[in-house]
């Protein structure tokens, strides 16, 4: 019984492979893989190269290559004082705050943030990645900071959390990528 259900686990992992095709793209010196139900965008950009490419969920992922470009920026507002953060929260004025009575120990390990993220290395580069910690909050995305040695970036990265098989995707695209 215990073969019969290994194998047919392996025969389904198999023929989902099987089903999306991928094509090669390239920015900058980076060349990765995404599936062909992709459609891809060329998007404007000030100071960096920008390609986006439509999900066949209708999500949005977005490549970035250039000096300035670093799409990592979440960051929380931490206070342990019950007043402060009362009058701040019925002031509006800053978003992102929350309150903690152990501010140090849940800022130090990112309690409050909607993201996971760690270092991995790709294509012999350090990568910082970030995952969502919930299905409906959060990005994912890959940074790798001065990718060329010549202080230009590149990242991939979503507005919100991908579904299903977008997902799945996306971790495939990131075992894809190849810097020249």
């Amino acid at each position: 019984m215990k073969k019969i259900f290994i194998i047919s686990l392996i025969s389904l992992l198999l023929n989902c492979n099987n089903r999306e095709e991928f094509k090669k793209e390239t920015l900058g010196i980076v060349t990765f893989e995404v599936p062909d139900s992709w459609k891809k965008r060329d998007t404007k950009g000030i100071d960096s190269k920008i390609i986006s490419f439509i999900t066949s969920n209708s999500d949005t992922i977005y490549f970035e290559y250039g000096a300035y470009n670093n799409p990592f920026n979440e960051s929380k507002i931490i206070i342990n004082d019950s007043l402060i953060y009362k009058a701040l929260k019925k002031s509006s004025v800053v978003e992102n705050i929350v309150f903690s009575n152990n501010k140090e120990l849940d800022n130090s390990q990112g309690v409050f943030l909607d993201n996971y993220y760690y270092y991995d290395t790709i294509s012999g580069h350090i990568a910082k990645v970030m995952l969502p910690k919930k299905s409906k909050i959060g990005q994912m995305g890959l940074y790798f900071e001065n990718i060329d040695g010549k202080k230009n970036n590149f990242s991939i990265y979503t507005l919100r959390p991908l579904k299903k098989v977008d997902s799945l995707n996306f971790l495939k695209l990131k075992k894809s990528i190849h810097v020249k």
